[in-house]
């Protein structure tokens, strides 16, 4: 089955360095910490098809990087923070940017 064809989500992880906790209070969005780096906090996102693509079918791969997905996935200032992006489809692969 595809990714179109498939209700399930598509679930995104942002590790974002912990310096910049107050932000993401200040904002509300949810994080815990990262069980395997202590200097990580774990913002998780689940995004359908259509969010999945708005993101990913716009970058180009060769200029893709954790940073510019976290910019595009949450906003400018997170993403200088952003650390690392992992993506499981609903298929079960796994997309990490790191």
């Amino acid at each position: 089955m595809t990714g179109q064809g498939t209700n399930l989500p598509y679930k995104v992880a942002l590790e974002i360095d912990i310096d910049c906790e107050e932000l993401l209070d200040a904002i509300g969005l949810d994080y815990t910490r990262s069980e395997s780096d202590d200097t990580q906090n774990i913002v998780e996102l689940e995004l359908d098809y259509a969010g999945f693509n708005d993101v990913f079918e716009q970058s180009v791969l060769a200029l893709t990087n954790e940073q510019t997905l976290g910019t595009a996935l949450l906003n400018p200032e997170l993403g200088e923070y952003t650390t690392k992006v992992s993506v499981t489809t609903p298929q079960g692969d796994t997309i990490c940017f790191s």
